[in-house]
């Protein structure tokens, strides 16, 4: 069979074998190459290990130069060595750096700002309790009495809660305390306990919402004074400003 006619047979694929179902939580299973570039990689650390150990223990206590007088060193003898990409700024690059970081925190800011505004005008509609109603003509707004509208008694209009109607207090109850005409003592049980979550829940909400007013003013205050202070170093580093702290330079004592 010449090689033509043999490529132009269909042969089957043949698929690497994957992992067992009983061994799927194990991941994928793993083939030679990958067996072996693991082995590589794990005789290339022990090698290395080994040579280190060795340089440890051939090491001379006596060994000294001039280098160590500038090194810097952590954690028990660890050297600290400086990033080769360390280099020092020029004064337009800080100046530079400096407006960006003013920027960022002005924007910051104003988004505190926009936050508190929005938590303060929240609190205060729940503290004033305001409810509109929108009448057809002049006349009937003239004439409108809450008292009538909410059925309830002039003296308890202004309250958002545990505002009861006039037959609830015709009936001698008061609230979630008054039971409905018709109302199981049970469903009036459950009608309670769910009210009183109710309450519960929404004071619980205002409350988190002046913790988290109070801890938005704090951070707007000190981003004001980080931006004040971002201010006062760049108005020192331009020409003419007050860039040094000290009145008189340093004079070497003899």
């Amino acid at each position: 069979m010449s090689s033509t006619l043999r490529n132009a047979v269909q042969r089957r694929n043949h698929k690497e074998r994957s992992q067992p179902a009983e061994r799927a939580k194990y991941g994928l299973l793993e083939k030679r190459k990958d067996y072996q570039l693991r082995s590589r990689d794990f005789n290339a650390k022990k090698a290395k290990k080994a040579a280190l150990t060795r340089l440890a223990k051939e090491r001379n206590p006596d060994e000294f130069y001039h280098a160590m007088t500038s090194a810097r060193t952590r954690d028990g003898g660890v050297r600290v060595a400086d990033r080769d990409t360390a280099k020092v700024l020029t004064p337009g690059e800080v100046m530079l750096l400096k407006t960006q970081d003013a920027g960022y925190l002005r924007v910051q800011r104003d988004r505190e700002r926009r936050a508190i505004e929005s938590l303060e005008g929240r609190l205060a509609f729940e503290a004033e309790g305001k409810h509109t109603v929108f009448v057809e003509e002049v006349e009937q707004a003239r004439k409108f009495k809450p008292e009538e509208f909410f059925g309830t008694h002039e003296d308890l209009v202004d309250r958002r809660f545990n505002r009861p109607r006039i037959e609830q207090l015709a009936e001698g109850g008061f609230g979630e305390d008054v039971v409905k005409g018709g109302e199981d003592p049970e469903e009036a049980e459950a009608r309670r306990r769910a009210e009183k979550r109710e309450r519960s829940k929404l004071a619980k909400g205002r409350e988190q919402a002046y913790k988290e007013l109070e801890a938005r003013m704090k951070r707007e205050k000190d981003l004001k004074k980080l931006e004040r202070e971002q201010e006062m170093q760049r108005a020192r580093m331009v020409k003419g400003g007050n860039a040094t702290i000290n009145k008189h330079n340093k004079v070497r004592k003899r």
